[in-house]
């Protein structure tokens, strides 16, 4: 009877053992799968990576050719151009398009010294015929965005007697007010200068 009661163990472990065995392989191809998954993910990542960094790679090489055309047509030192203090720097999008001409984006350019925006503006004659043009006045759209927020503030501070500000954001003009010097500026109004 022991061997009987031997064998019945002996089948009941293996049974175990199989029970185990079959749950493992079941988790294992579960991790197998998720793995599999994974670099997939990853390899499609990789290639939108690469093809992200072939496009800004294209995009530097065109802006450092154009930056270095610049500095060559406007005849400034390199050392002198690359010394300017900028407090900003954005593009506004293209007024709509001439019929069969697409306009470039504009970058306004805000100087920290006056004396910098000088040397740039007596040296603008020099890009005349480039397609680049050099101006020393703000887009249309923003003077109107700007004389209409300037009218909208002035009512501000005569009826509400509040504090205004005008502030530039890129492409954006945000009107803000407060009551006094410790009160927080809160927005009030926002003109977005697209067409």
């Amino acid at each position: 009877m022991t061997t009987l009661e031997a064998i019945a163990d002996l089948k009941s472990v293996v049974m175990g053992i199989d029970s185990k065995v079959t749950l493992f392989t079941s988790r294992l191809d579960s991790v197998e799968q998720n793995l599999t998954h994974l670099i997939t993910e990853v390899k499609s990542n990789v290639v939108q990576v690469r093809s992200d960094l072939s496009t800004t790679q294209t995009e530097v090489e065109k802006l450092r050719t154009d930056h270095n055309e610049l500095e060559r047509d406007l005849g400034i030192e390199k050392f002198k151009a690359e010394s300017f203090p900028l407090a900003n720097a954005h593009r506004i999008p293209s007024r709509a398009p001439v019929v069969g001409q697409k306009r470039p984006d504009a970058i306004i350019v805000r100087f920290m010294h006056y004396e910098d925006k000088q040397v740039i503006m007596q040296n603008a004659y020099k890009v005349a015929n480039k397609k680049i043009r050099i101006v020393d006045d703000l887009p249309v759209i923003m003077k109107e965005a700007r004389n209409d927020l300037a009218k909208a503030a002035f009512k501000i501070r005569n009826d509400e007697k509040l504090q205004t500000r005008i502030k530039v954001r890129g492409i954006v003009l945000v009107l803000e007010t407060r009551l006094n010097s410790k009160d927080v500026w809160n927005t009030r109004k926002t003109i977005n200068c697209v067409r």
